[in-house]
């Protein structure tokens, strides 16, 4: 990965309706061996993080994005489905053959 395509930030998950980010960042470390982040600053106690910095492609954001789709199922956390194959799609379509 060139160095002008590499992410300089985060993405931040956030959990709607009293729905604990601690619970979710232990089933996804302790379950499947990914660690997200806390929220930190106003989103602390509401939010996780998605670490994309540096070398980072795009099946391992796949990845990541899959195991919280399955950590909020798991939980039975209410939250739209399909993000994880919307990216599919998306990425299906702007990378070429």
């Amino acid at each position: 990965m060139e160095p002008a395509e590499r992410s300089n930030t985060v993405t931040a998950v956030l959990m709607n309706g009293g729905h604990d980010p601690e619970a979710l960042r232990t089933f996804c470390n302790q379950q499947c061996g990914v660690v997200l982040g806390q929220g930190i600053g106003e989103l602390s106690g509401k939010a996780v993080r998605i670490a994309h910095m540096g070398h980072v492609n795009a099946p391992m954001i796949l990845g990541t994005l899959s195991v919280i789709e399955v950590g909020l199922q798991a939980l039975g956390v209410p939250h739209g489905k399909g993000g994880a194959q919307a990216a599919i799609d998306w990425l299906g379509e702007q990378v070429k053959a």
